[in-house]
Order: structure tokens, then C-alpha cells, then sequence
């Protein structure tokens, strides 16, 4: 009904007790029209937020990602049915973990508590594409694409030096191959590349390779390991062809 009066809540005032307790009681339908909209706007925030949170996770090579909380229960459950709807896999996670901190009233006694975090991820990894014709298609176009230009623009050799003195410059890592060939990884296409150069400098051999967590603290060893035995591999298949095979795979 109309109470003939001004709303009681004023969203360009600070919330007092007496404007609760009148919106609590009586709910006049400006005040209610107006908690709504700002929960529709509260959601669209956390929904932005959550979806940064899962495109910098991308970035740097992940396929999940822990998602922000909110403090309101009713707009988390909402962001999860909406990024559950956009095809994300959502999962609740509870971690325990045993943590010595010092005494509060003695530095030199230690207290040993356990911690619990309750969190929630999303993941993509094996998530099935909302349309998935269409992403294949275009997924299969994107590496065309990157295939013709690795052809008509070959990598050049980043590192410099050779032998003990070999520098890897702007490449991810570098190392000499049997004495003749300088095998580097590239960044490049948002991916990475294994590339085998000649003594000229010359790409002999290019191909798509992985690169654990986009090389955040340097190669990793097992990336390297498996490096190095794809380039022998490489190397090993000229040789018993008696000639170098200059392509892009």
C-alpha cells in the first residue's frame, strides 16, 4: 500500500538501524524496486570480477581457477549457475592444513593450529564447448593461420654465442645440438615452438612444443628433458636420410 511517505532507504545515505527496522516492517515498493537493483548490479560485478579472475588464470597456462568470494551467499550461488550455464565446471574445495605460528603472549612459544579454506574453482579443461562445431572450426582456422605465417616467416635464431658461451637472449631456452645445430624454444603464437637452427642461423626445423606454466620461473626440467629428445630425434632422422629435412610441422 501507499504510507504516503518518503522511502526509507536513500542510496546516497548511510543505512541507520531506524531505516531497517521501517523497510523490514512495511517494505514500501520503492525501497524493495531499489535493493533489487542493486543485487542485479552487485551480480554483474562479481560475474565481471570472477570472469577476470579465470581469463588471468588462462593467461599464464592454467585450466582452473580459484574464484573470488562474496560475502553474500545468495549472489555466490548465482555466479555459479550462471558461469555453470556459460559451459565453466564448477567444484567446492575444503583443504586442511597444519600451521605454527608464535604464541600471542610468548614470541618464543610456537602453537601448532590447523586451517581450514573452503573455496570454490572453475574449470575448463575438459568442459565440453557450448557449440562445439563451430569451436572446432574456428580453433582449426586460428592454427592454419599460425601454421602459413611459421611458413612465410620463419623464427630467427634468439640466442647467441655457441658452445659453453651459449647466451638463449630472448629465447625461452637454448642448447647446442651435437656440435652443429642450436636448438631453441620461442614463445610465440601464444603458444610455444621447438627450433633447430644451422650453423648459419639458418631454421631448419620448426614445431609446436609445450611449455609448463608459460615458463613463469624459467624452462622446466622436464620440459627441457623432453626438448632435448625431440631434437635428437629431429637430427637423428636427417642423418639417417643423409640430408636435413627443412620443414614446419
Amino acid at each position: 500500500m501507499d504510507y504516503q511517505c518518503q522511502p526509507d532507504l536513500e542510496p546516497t545515505s548511510d543505512l541507520t538501524v531506524d531505516a531497517v527496522g521501517l523497510f523490514q516492517r512495511f517494505r514500501q515498493e520503492p525501497d524493495t524496486k531499489l535493493v533489487e537493483a542493486l543485487l542485479d548490479q552487485e551480480l554483474a560485478r562479481q560475474i565481471k570480477l570472477c570472469e577476470l579472475a579465470i581469463v588471468c588464470s588462462a593467461r599464464v597456462g592454467y585450466y582452473w581457477c580459484e574464484l573470488p568470494k562474496h560475502p553474500l551467499e545468495q549472489i555466490e550461488v548465482m555466479v555459479f549457475r550462471h558461469l555453470a550455464k556459460m559451459g565453466f565446471q564448477i567444484e567446492q574445495h575444503s583443504t586442511a592444513t597444519d600451521v605454527t605460528v608464535p604464541y600471542r603472549h610468548d614470541c618464543k612459544k610456537t602453537v601448532t593450529t590447523t586451517v581450514v579454506k573452503s573455496y570454490s574453482t572453475a574449470g575448463w579443461l575438459t568442459a565440453k564447448p557450448l557449440d562445439q562445431q563451430a569451436t572446432a572450426a574456428e580453433w582449426l582456422r586460428r592454427e592454419a593461420r599460425e601454421q602459413e605465417d611459421l611458413k612465410n616467416n620463419p623464427p630467427h635464431r634468439r640466442s647467441s654465442g655457441s658452445g659453453k658461451d651459449l647466451a638463449a637472449g630472448d629465447a625461452v631456452w637454448a642448447a647446442v645440438l651435437d656440435g652443429r645445430f642450436v636448438i631453441e624454444v620461442h614463445e610465440l603464437n601464444h603458444g610455444a615452438c621447438l627450433c633447430i637452427f644451422d650453423r648459419d642461423g639458418k631454421c631448419v626445423h620448426v614445431e609446436s612444443t609445450g611449455l609448463s606454466f608459460g615458463a613463469m620461473f624459467g624452462a622446466d626440467m622436464l620440459d627441457v628433458a623432453g626438448w632435448r629428445s625431440r631434437a635428437q630425434q629431429v637430427v637423428d632422422s636427417w642423418q639417417a636420410s643423409q640430408h636435413p629435412i627443412h620443414e614446419s610441422t
